[in-house]
């Protein structure tokens, strides 16, 4: 499953694309929905990420409502971008990957939350994931959107057993004992700001001489990594191709197999952590559908059928999802580490200049 791809210039294009899909209001759906009926329906479109939210769940929605519902899955944000100019679709829902969701409201392309209509909200462990000032940047307070799920992580991920030395910052990975140890994800953002991190600067920073530093470390880097990957890691990590990741698959390991809750762990102080998030386009005709369906899925029935397809960790409260879930799930290292990961986690927003100047290096990188 592919969910990074960094490297486009993507704010001029999001720009461009307010003013397109403004063009575009109103245009018809002529997809399938997930249940495969069709007719007189009323319609809700959605524009999400697979792994999101569970096939089973929008089912029940079109039960419960007596509504169509068409899912178009996406592999990266500029598909959104793409879609949302060229689909003859007129969508809804759109699930939107935090740090681009400043972009996507200064763009205008997202409606603000009622969220008071939102009853099943009260089911979420808002604490934890949705305390004040803690949501993405440029919507803090989540006015425009709300999370779908707890927080996901691009980190190191290692083999307790085959690794060949503790690990206590990425900048360990430049040591020649990791050559050929290591496989990674080739995504700019992941890459630059585990980095800068490891040097001392903001993960987020355009500082040239800082960027410079940045890029001498993952010069080193590259000498010891086997295998770039765009999508996923799994198979390097289970196969003992590699002993060491940077990756996002840490909660997809865990889910494959208990066994690998002792054998694999990961490096805390790595790890660029973000969350997916629920919005609703400007463009649609149908917000209080729209807004209906994102409540349905905090229902604790419901977003347990997410929880125990795809794993992650959930977003709503223990005491009203643990029986809905497999006995040990909350032993699950991914679940509790990630959720204590969050309470220090450093929100990224991509800028313009921060994508162009780490596109150039990143080119310059891997040539």
């Amino acid at each position: 499953m592919t969910r990074r791809n960094f490297k486009k210039r993507i704010l001029a294009t999001i720009l461009t694309t307010a003013m397109a899909v403004g063009m575009l209001t109103g245009c018809g759906s002529t997809s399938s929905s997930a249940s495969g009926d069709s007719g007189s329906a009323e319609k809700l479109n959605l524009l999400m990420w697979d792994g999101d939210c569970s096939e089973e769940v929008v089912k029940d929605f079109e039960k419960k409502y007596g509504v169509e519902v068409n899912v178009t899955y996406i592999e990266d944000t500029n598909e959104i971008l793409s879609k949302m100019i060229n689909s003859k679709q007129d969508y809804d829902v759109i699930d939107l990957e935090s740090a681009y969701v400043k972009a996507f409201k200064d763009a205008g392309l997202i409606e603000k939350l009622d969220k008071d209509s939102m009853t099943n909200l009260k089911y979420v462990d808002q604490e934890t994931f949705m305390a004040d000032g803690s949501g993405p940047i440029g919507d803090e307070d989540f006015t425009y959107t709300v999370p779908i799920s707890g927080p996901l992580y691009t980190c190191v991920v290692y083999n307790k057993k085959t690794c060949p030395k503790k690990i206590t910052s990425f900048a360990d990975l430049a040591d020649p004992a990791f050559k050929d140890q290591i496989c990674s994800v080739n995504a700019t953002i992941s890459l630059y700001a585990e980095a800068l991190r490891a040097c001392g600067y903001p993960i987020d920073s355009t500082d040239d001489k800082q960027l410079a530093e940045a890029q001498a470390l993952l010069k080193k880097y590259k000498k010891n990594v086997k295998s770039f990957v765009g999508a996923s890691a799994l198979s390097q990590l289970e196969s003992g191709e590699c002993s060491v990741a940077l990756c996002w698959d840490y909660n997809y390991l865990c889910a494959d197999s208990e066994e690998y809750w002792d054998e694999f762990d990961i490096v805390p102080v790595t790890g660029l952590g973000y969350t997916q998030n629920w919005s609703v386009a400007e463009t649609s005709t149908r917000k209080d559908l729209a807004e209906k369906f994102i409540d349905f899925t905090y229902l604790p029935e419901e977003s347990a059928k997410t929880i125990n397809e795809y794993g992650g960790v959930p977003i709503i409260k223990r005491s009203e999802i643990e029986d809905l879930l497999p006995d040990n799930y909350y032993d699950n290292p991914c679940v509790t580490k990630y959720t204590e990961m969050w309470k220090d986690n450093e929100n990224l927003c991509t800028t313009d200049e921060q994508i162009s100047k780490m596109d150039d290096l990143y080119n310059e990188l891997m040539s």
